[in-house]
């Protein structure tokens, strides 16, 4: 968890924007019970972090610039063991119901004035083996605001209809030898 509010931070260094946020969007391990010894000293450490880092990089406005959204296990009748909701899909989907002022109670554990992020536009998600590279955070913004790009939704058909949705660049650095699109060249 620790390496988890380290790598975080690396990203905060790496794109240092007044208009970005960073979060960690944590669940634990799946299990046989519901609570396992040592679940809350996890949590406890990443709250830690993340007040820590709050506390180390506060901007001029006062804002948070860090959050915790953790959520606790529930029953899986299915796989027939606690786990997160619907694993990652489930994170991101109570993720977004936050930032739409439409959360259910889903996080057991936030940190931050999640207040702030009222209004965001835009969400990157990074996996644990996943680097953001210097800058590459206000990149793929501007790919997805400029007005090339900007998605059309429609509502009678309930999707989204031009545009893009979702950009799911691959953001890592290629294998020595290996060809590397013009992309992967431009975002590394």
């Amino acid at each position: 968890t620790a390496a988890l509010v380290e790598t975080l931070e690396v990203h905060y260094l790496a794109n240092r924007d007044r208009a970005l946020a960073f979060g960690l969007l944590t669940d634990l391990r799946d299990a046989a019970e519901e609570r396992l010894p040592g679940d809350e000293r996890l949590v406890q450490v990443a709250r830690d972090g993340i007040e820590a880092l709050n506390a180390r990089y506060r901007g001029r406005d006062g804002e948070d610039r860090f959050f915790l959204f953790h959520r606790a296990r529930s029953w899986n009748p299915r796989e027939r063991c606690w786990m997160g909701w619907e694993r990652k899909r489930g994170k991101l989907e109570n993720l977004n119901a936050l930032l739409r002022d439409e959360a259910d109670g889903a996080f057991a554990t936030l940190v931050g004035d999640v207040g702030v992020l009222q209004g965001t536009r835009y969400v990157i998600t990074i996996d644990t083996d996943t680097s953001l590279p210097l800058g590459v955070a206000r990149r793929l913004v501007a790919t997805l605001a400029h007005p090339l790009n900007v998605a059309r939704y429609d509502a009678a058909r309930g999707r989204v209809v031009d545009g893009y949705g979702i950009l799911q660049p691959r953001v890592s650095p290629g294998l020595p030898g290996a060809s590397r699109s013009r992309y992967a060249r431009m975002f590394s």
